[in-house]
């Protein structure tokens, strides 16, 4: 097989090595592995071939015993006695779920539908969970929490409300990232967020430089099995529900270093300038800015120079043709949810008013 032209970035192997041997009429370039990055990457590369080949075995048993034979012989390396302890232990139900005291009265701790090992995507689809079902049930297994949102709605708390009361009630520490920009946050919202115990809120009130849009929740856990979701979706109702945001869930389990990267910017959005403590016995600055921002946002005319997609193109197109062509004046459009039918109806009627 003739490899593809273009660019890679792929570990050299006997295979990769022989198929480029039958090429000399391709040239290859290659580069050197970073010392920092190796273990890493050598450690994905073996994971792909150690899953490819546990795949092509159907017995469980089988498939620990491989590795466990792999895990022996890491064990026969010089300073890696310590790796014997990490031999798996085949049963029936080999996963741990939780680990609580035995006067823990609820019969099993929240869990989120999603993995809290492999990174998944949300994108607003009917077979995704619900994203508000996922973050409260994030809430009420973490240790501690991050959120990074320019908006906070009333619409949206409210939907979190009993998981982020549940978190700091249980002495879990929750720090909030918010702005006033647009004056799109209910004050009130933010208020009622700074009062919860173990709380700190932080504000920036820069409207004119400090465009903060990021939205991004941080799940901490004792336990290592942290979580975060990174995307589009501001905490308001629509976002959470219904609205067809994409969000990311990232695990520190296969995505540490997206996690690592989180922390970092956000303790220095924490420790800036530009972000202040929000006091919510003295709102009122917080307030102003809303109210201003608002007034600022209401002055600003904007126009729209709106055109059809070319699916609603095709639709305008066909009824023209039902109209003038088959003379057929009375005509039912049939389209799925979220195509725009009462914008396709207004540029319908815009031709029909300029002819």
């Amino acid at each position: 097989m003739r490899p593809s032209s273009g660019i890679y970035e792929a570990l050299l192997d006997e295979g990769l090595k022989g198929i480029l041997e039958r090429h000399p009429e391709l040239r290859s370039i290659f580069g050197k592995l970073d010392p920092e990055e190796e273990p890493a990457r050598l450690a994905a590369f073996v994971s792909k071939v150690l899953e490819q080949a546990l795949r092509l075995e159907a017995d469980s048993a089988t498939r620990f015993q491989v590795c466990n034979e792999l895990l022996r012989h890491l064990c026969q390396l010089p300073d890696r006695r310590f790796l014997a302890e990490r031999q798996l232990v085949s049963r029936d139900k080999p996963v741990l779920l939780e680990i609580t005291p035995s006067n823990y009265e609820t019969a099993g701790m929240a869990r989120p539908e999603t993995s809290l090992v492999e990174s998944s995507l949300f994108t607003g689809s009917p077979s995704d969970p619900q994203l508000v079902h996922e973050l409260l049930q994030e809430l009420r297994s973490a240790d501690s929490a991050d959120l990074l949102v320019s908006f906070i709605k009333w619409s949206g708390l409210r939907l979190l409300m009993s998981g982020l009361e549940e978190l700091t009630q249980r002495s879990g520490q929750l720090r909030i990232i918010t702005t006033s920009y647009m004056g799109a946050s209910d004050a009130e919202a933010v208020e009622w967020l700074a009062r919860l115990p173990n709380t700190s809120v932080r504000v920036s009130y820069d409207a004119e430089r400090t465009r903060l849009h990021a939205k991004a929740y941080h799940f901490r856990r004792n336990t290592g099995f942290s979580t975060a979701y990174i995307g589009s979706a501001n905490m308001s109702h629509a976002a959470m529900t219904s609205g067809l945001e994409w969000n990311l869930k990232v695990t520190a389990q296969d995505m540490p270093h997206i996690l690592e990267k989180f922390t970092a910017e956000f303790e220095t959005y924490w420790n800036s300038r530009d972000f202040s403590p929000f006091d919510p016995d003295e709102p009122q600055v917080f307030r102003d800015a809303i109210a201003h921002a608002r007034r600022q946002s209401g002055t600003t005319p904007v126009f729209f120079d709106l055109k059809p997609h070319p699916f609603q193109e095709r639709i305008l197109d066909a009824l023209t043709v039902e109209r003038h062509v088959h003379g057929v004046w009375r005509n039912l459009v049939v389209a799925a949810t979220g195509t725009r039918k009462t914008v396709i109806a207004a540029f319908d009627f815009k031709r029909f008013f300029e002819e």
